[in-house]
């Protein structure tokens, strides 16, 4: 069996969902900073296998109250906006090219 191609939209769907999630882990550690028994988190991505990323919240094990963690959260949160916004950016333009594809069939 021919495997299907996976959808450029799935894709970016994904992309954009682990970039959610992993804004949500440094907005944690960041809010929890000074919390008590509080756990620092990290998120995972790994390739899923149809295309796109899956992510993973897991301990990290690091300490959360260190200027490290705080260099870590602010650089994780930034890159994670960054990423959503290119997913984004592929995402409009696969609609783009679609609505641009049916405006020539028509």
């Amino acid at each position: 069996m021919i495997p299907l191609p996976v959808s450029t939209s799935t894709i970016a769907r994904s992309g954009m969902q682990a970039a959610a999630q992993r804004m949500q882990v440094a907005a944690s550690n960041t809010a929890n900073r000074h919390t008590d028994g509080f756990e620092r988190r990290d998120a995972v991505q790994t390739a899923s296998p149809d295309g796109g990323v899956q992510t993973r919240i897991v301990p990290s094990g690091a300490s959360n109250d260190a200027i490290g963690a705080q260099l870590s959260d602010a650089i994780a949160a930034r890159r994670a906006a960054l990423d959503f916004a290119a997913n984004a950016a592929a995402f409009r333009a696969r609609n783009d090219a679609i609505g641009t594809l049916f405006d020539a069939l028509a």
